[in-house]
């Protein structure tokens, strides 16, 4: 091999021109647009709204502290709340006007997570309506649960200081 820099050349050049047209884009180029999500709208209205007829099967995204835990017949779980929201600076609000609600699902959640005063959020559907404490309430069905934390920066590691999405367990 007379001349072995010259296949290094050639090599490099070769590479070169394929960068630049992997790169070059043409002026009119426009980016793609974002895929679509596929979650589906929530209604923004309060427990009290929901006991309207209008209401039935509009999905919400509420949020609250647990005030009782019932294990139901086939394996589904409700939750009784007391109704807060976020304000602007993403920090928990009780609402003057205390209002409460059932949320129940599918499967049985680990309770060393889903207990008592636990703060959660959860999606789902407004399905009926229950009394509770002489009071009608709204009742969702429950698509998804998250639990909030209250623990100090740093804690997260600690089992009873976890925030995120929570799966029921398996029956």
């Amino acid at each position: 091999m007379p001349f072995p820099h010259r296949k290094r050349h050639i090599a490099a050049l070769l590479c070169a021109t394929a960068l630049a047209v992997a790169c070059g884009t043409p002026a009119d180029h426009k980016p793609e647009p974002p895929a679509p999500t596929t979650k589906p709208q929530t209604t923004t209205f309060s427990p009290a709204q929901a006991l309207t007829p209008q209401a039935q099967g509009k999905r919400i995204h509420w949020s609250g502290g647990i005030n009782a835990i019932e294990a139901q017949e086939g394996a589904r779980q409700c939750f009784t709340l007391l109704h807060a929201i976020f304000d602007a600076q993403g920090v928990l609000q009780w609402p003057r006007d205390e209002q409460q609600f059932i949320a129940c699902g599918a499967g049985d959640y680990d309770r060393d997570l889903v207990a008592l005063y636990t703060l959660v959020s959860f999606d789902g559907r407004v399905v009926g309506q229950r009394m509770f404490l002489g009071k009608p309430v709204p009742m969702i069905e429950i698509e998804a649960l998250y639990r909030h934390s209250d623990c100090v920066q740093g804690d997260e590691k600690i089992p009873a200081c976890y925030s995120g999405l929570l799966q029921p367990r398996k029956p």
